[in-house]
């Protein structure tokens, strides 16, 4: 008999031991269950309120903004942001923004892009975990170094061999009219450097994109840039495909605005019939605005600005004339 209780006994401790484990199965997959969820509700309630700010950015220009959300990872890619697991498609938006940001300040800034008429707003993401250091001795790289706010982390020099480690997460490197090459102090950043390589003036120029690989820059390919807002847009974009992508999207809106300037010039000549300001109302430059802007290349960039600055003209002796400008 004492045999008997004995075993009846561990068979009673065996079955608890199993009964808690099971239960603490269950409660431990039940919290893992609750922190999922309760992430993923963090990411979505972070991606809708991005959204919001991405919406109300987009109608206006100029304008700069410094935005405190839960310290998380999100992502930029062609027309999308990603926060955690969850997404959102970007269409009808001029984004530029770093592959990743993983900070809990966001910056974010709003240019008018225009051609000369207001084609679009553009927005520009970034963090003050990003250092933006400008290379030139220009009085076009200087003014683009001043176009950027205080509210960015960002410094200017001349020359190269003087630009100070400042213990920062990523650096973005500007060159006007030079090759890049690693200031001595950074080369222990290593990951978090990439460059960009600026060849042109305020109007239109030609842009390099640079990761730091190994000891060295290496070249990830060539693109082209319209406006200084268009330049800004490639300085805040690290990666090619990206920015090329953004561009893209800016020139299918720059045809549809255009479209839009091009009726209003003819309904112009035909308000003002017989008199004298008919004449002024040439739709000419306009479509080849137009026209040129079907594709982002090198030869539709100098095409849009050529007619830009033959349109800037027509629209100053419209104005001089007393007569009602196209834009």
């Amino acid at each position: 008999m004492r045999l008997k209780r004995g075993v009846g006994i561990q068979f009673n401790w065996i079955f608890v031991l199993i009964v808690g484990a099971i239960l603490l199965t269950l409660f431990i997959g039940n919290i893992q269950k609750q922190k999922i969820i309760s992430g993923f509700s963090t990411d979505v309630v972070i991606l809708n309120s991005l959204g919001s700010i991405l919406s109300s950015s987009a109608v206006i220009g100029g304008t700069v903004n410094v935005v405190e959300i839960p310290k998380t990872r999100i992502e930029f890619e062609c027309n999308k942001i990603s926060v955690g697991s969850v997404s959102k498609q970007l269409n009808g938006m001029n984004i530029f923004a770093p592959r990743v940001l993983d900070d809990n300040n966001i910056i974010t800034m709003t240019l008018g892009w225009n051609v000369p008429y207001r084609a679009a707003n553009f927005l520009y993401f970034t963090s003050a975990k990003i250092r933006y250091i400008f290379v030139g001795d220009s009085s076009f790289a200087r003014g683009i170094f001043e176009m950027i706010p205080d509210e960015i982390n960002n410094d200017g020099y001349t020359n190269v061999d003087v630009i100070e480690d400042e213990n920062d997460a990523y650096v973005r490197l500007i060159f006007f009219n030079r090759d890049p090459e690693i200031p001595g102090n950074l080369k222990e950043i290593r990951e978090g450097i990439t460059a960009l390589k600026v060849d042109g003036d305020e109007d239109k120029g030609k842009v390099e994109f640079f990761d730091f690989v190994g000891d060295k820059f290496e070249s990830r390919g060539i693109s082209y840039y319209f406006r200084e807002s268009g330049l800004l847009g490639a300085i805040f974009t690290d990666n090619l495909e990206t920015y090329e992508c953004a561009m893209k999207h800016s020139f299918d809106g720059l045809r549809v605005v255009s479209h839009v300037y091009e009726k209003k010039t003819n309904n112009l000549g035909l308000y003002y019939g017989d008199g004298r300001c008919a004449q002024n109302y040439d739709p000419g430059f306009i479509v080849k605005i137009k026209e040129a802007s079907g594709t982002f290349s090198q030869s539709s960039v100098n095409e849009i600005s050529e007619a830009m600055k033959n349109l800037e003209e027509q629209n100053k002796k419209i104005q001089e004339e007393s007569c009602i400008p196209i834009y």
